[in-house]
């Protein structure tokens, strides 16, 4: 930074920003408003407030994210929504670079196959969670001491943790190496009656002979299905075909006549059935309204939508521990649901970029449905 405004007085807070400086956006904060080379005063009355830069993430109707503040006087970091309400952020700015620098580093050593032996699944994103929280806590004790839940820091710490649940499958393998846990997890997470959740595992020679792609043999065989949820509730042995399951919707006039042999796997939020093609072990939707929409393409195999529906449900039963009020008996400001809104759709779409690759996708018309809310509404 060039020049530091007269008015931050506390000389940690102007000694940091003109020797190390903050980084231009991490951790779903952007410090774009420093690019400028000066904080530019907010209007805090009496107080000496700056603003260092917003959230990357809006609460509802908001054009602009909330606001990142510089105390002048005390040097401690805050977040504010424009108005006199307040939510501590950090103790200084040394603690508020360092905690960026942590959460985001959770994310990128899941990029790293090697990274923890090669573990995943959720017991792994809770071990990373609590690590990564402690180191947290000896950044800021200050911050993370006081009595409520600091705002911000576990929300954006869990979105880059579920990077953690499975790894990718390798060329001629599924495309994620999904484990048991994950899939019990997402029982438990999707069981309409509120339990732990069903896991089917297919019998080997119950499986029928068109099943030919072996990186689904296997997942369905070792790890299973979750029963109890909307998605596989009723599967069931034995997988039959789609024209066995549904012979009123091939008679001959259908539009993808040959997903007549592809498997019948699960039921779709929009009324379809999932089509599994046992030889590729991509995952399709019919067309049986006649209108084209969704296009055919679902996932590009079983572990890749269960991975999906996996991360989807993580941050839907948080997005659900914030509704009825409960936010504001914690923050004045930060909204967790407005972040877990923001990045659902590129969490879920990561996972497989070719189901949001064209208007025409069914994940991308379930994400982009005004009338829904999207995939969290």
């Amino acid at each position: 930074m060039t020049e530091v405004p007269g008015g931050v007085l506390h000389e940690g807070s102007r000694e940091f920003l003109m020797r190390e400086g903050l980084p231009a956006a991490g951790a779903f904060l952007d410090f774009g408003a420093l690019g400028g080379g000066s904080l530019r005063p907010f209007p805090g009355g009496s107080e000496r407030l700056f603003v260092l830069g917003e959230t990357d993430y809006c609460t509802p109707f908001a054009a602009v994210g909330d606001l990142v503040l510089l105390d002048g006087t005390t040097g401690e970091v805050l977040l504010g929504d424009g108005g006199p309400r307040r939510d501590p952020l950090a103790s200084d700015l040394a603690s508020l670079a360092a905690l960026v620098r942590e959460v985001d580093a959770v994310g990128e050593a899941a990029r790293r196959p090697e990274a923890l032996g090669g573990r995943r699944g959720p017991a792994v994103v809770a071990e990373v969670m609590a690590a990564a929280e402690r180191r947290m806590r000896d950044i800021d004790p200050g911050l993370f001491g006081r009595s409520a839940t600091p705002a911000h820091w576990r929300t954006a710490l869990l979105v880059r943790a579920l990077g953690w649940g499975a790894l990718p499958g390798g060329p001629d393998g599924p495309a994620y190496e999904i484990g048991a846990e994950l899939v019990a997890e997402l029982a438990a997470l999707t069981d309409e009656d509120g339990g732990a959740g069903r896991v089917h595992r297919f019998r080997p020679e119950g499986l029928p002979a068109a099943l030919v792609h072996e990186p689904t043999r296997r997942l369905l065989t070792e790890v299973g299905l979750p029963l109890g949820g909307a998605v596989f509730g009723g599967c069931e042995e034995p997988l039959v075909t789609m024209a066995e399951a549904y012979p009123e919707y091939f008679d001959g006039e259908e539009e993808r006549p040959y997903q007549r042999d592809y498997l019948a796997l699960g039921d779709w939020p929009t009324d379809l059935t999932i089509a599994l093609d046992g030889t590729t072990g991509r995952l399709e939707l019919p067309d049986w309204y006649d209108d084209g929409q969704p296009e055919a393409y679902l996932n590009r195999d079983l572990s890749a939508l269960l991975y999906a529906l996996w991360t989807y449900e993580r941050l839907r039963t948080e997005w659900e521990r914030w509704e009825h009020g409960r936010i504001r008996e914690v923050w004045a400001v930060f909204d967790p649901q407005s972040l877990l809104s923001s990045v659902v759709d590129r969490l879920v779409e990561a996972v497989d970029p070719e189901a949001f690759a064209s208007p025409g996708r069914s994940w991308r018309l379930l994400a982009e449905d005004g009338h829904m809310g999207g995939l969290l509404g």
